[in-house]
Formats: C-alpha cells, structure tokens, sequence
C-alpha cells in the first residue's frame, strides 16, 4: 500500500467518522441516520475504485470496439501456481473514428485465440507498423465476452489490420 493511498483513505476514515459523530449527536429519525452512513462509506469505496483506476492499473472493462494497438503482454496459464492467465494490452480508442487523447491499458483473460491474435499483431507492430484492432463480433460489436469454451476459458473476438496509408489511394 503506497502512502498516498494510505493518506486518502485515512481522509475518507476520518470524513466517516465526523459523518457518524454528526448522526449520532444529530436529532435525525434513525432512518436517515443509516441512510447518511451508508452513503458515506459507499463514497469512501467508489473513491478508492476510482482512484486505483486512476493510476494506471489495467481497465477491466470491455475493449472499445475499434482502437489503435501498441503493444500486449502476455501471462499465459500456470497450473502449478493455480494462475488462470493474462492478456495485458496497450491501446488508443478510435470509437466514433476519433483517436482518445491518450493510450489506456486494458486486462483481458487469458484465451487461446486471443493469444494467437495478439502474437501476430505485435509482430506485425514490430515489422511494418501500427495496427488497427477490432474487439468482439464485427455485427454486434458491442458484446460482452462469452463463456463458451471447450476449456471453460472466456472467449472474446480480436481481429486486427494494417493502419492504412493516407497518401495511398483506396482500392
């Protein structure tokens, strides 16, 4: 635990408890009481799960349907250790045909055919460029990873394509 997160949430301790020290000697019916505590310790969590996002761990979320690849590591499966596996990919979203101002990093379980997809890509990545990303089904882009999987292993789609070349023209 850094000391930063120690500082904040020992300032959202304290807020819960100026919070509870109001309830307790506040003349509020019992009902708002606990409603007011339990707010308060609902904001102290979302605070901590919106700060952890903040500082660059992966995104546990969806892929955006369309994005820039830059780069993945991949964890692969480890029964000795009892490790499922991790895909950890670096991208920029293109959704809207708009690129993010900046590249996010998103954490995806481990599949096979994921791991195929994305060993190609980087070696392309490394050999002619930058390439295109496609997440989920082309048709229904916006669907969540499925579990079917003859290994009981969450199944997603990757697709990936050279950037193309402005100056070329379209055939």
């Amino acid at each position: 635990m850094t000391e930063q997160l120690l500082g904040l949430t020992l300032a959202y301790v304290f807020l819960t408890a100026l919070t509870l020290l109001a309830v307790i000697s506040g003349r509020l019916p019992w009902q708002i009481k606990t409603v007011l505590v339990i707010v308060a310790v609902g904001f102290y969590w979302s605070c901590y799960i919106g700060w952890k996002e903040a500082q660059g761990w992966p995104s546990e979320t969806n892929l955006p349907a369309k994005f820039l690849f830059h780069y993945a590591v991949i964890e692969e499966p480890n029964e000795e250790r009892n490790e499922e596996g991790d895909i950890y990919i670096w991208l920029t979203n293109l959704e809207g045909n708009q690129m993010a101002e900046k590249p996010r990093a998103y954490r995806l379980p481990y599949n096979q055919a994921g791991h195929a997809a994305i060993e190609e890509a980087l070696i392309e990545v490394l050999n002619s460029g930058p390439q295109l990303g496609f997440f989920g089904n082309r048709m229904d882009v916006g669907e969540k990873a499925k579990d079917k999987s003859s290994f009981g292993q969450k199944t997603y789609e990757l697709e990936f394509a050279p950037v193309p070349d402005p100056a070329l023209p379209e055939k």
